[in-house]
């Protein structure tokens, strides 16, 4: 049992160039019966803008029955508490 990757898309703001770097963060920002849905950003901090956006749509799923399921207890208050060790706790 663990989490697998339904969806996912990205936007992309700005082109980035070498030599550059970057600072990327995620957050989850909704959490379902069976699934979660996570962002992700990236900034460019030569330019101090970001440059991409995205969204990624991940579901709780039995790898031994190939299916499906609701997302543990366990897993559930797991992303709870990162979300608020990290300040993110307005989760939907």
């Amino acid at each position: 049992i663990g989490p697998i990757l339904a969806s996912t898309s990205c936007k992309f703001r700005i082109p980035l160039t070498y030599p550059d770097k970057v600072l990327s963060g995620a957050k989850v920002s909704k959490i379902e019966k069976d699934r979660f849905t996570m962002n992700y950003i990236v900034v460019s901090t030569k330019l101090e803008r970001v440059a991409a956006e995205g969204e990624g749509l991940i579901v709780a799923y039995n790898y031994r029955e190939n299916k499906k399921i609701t997302i543990p207890q366990k897993m559930r208050d797991r992303i709870m508490n990162i979300e608020k060790s990290t300040g993110s706790a307005h989760i939907k």
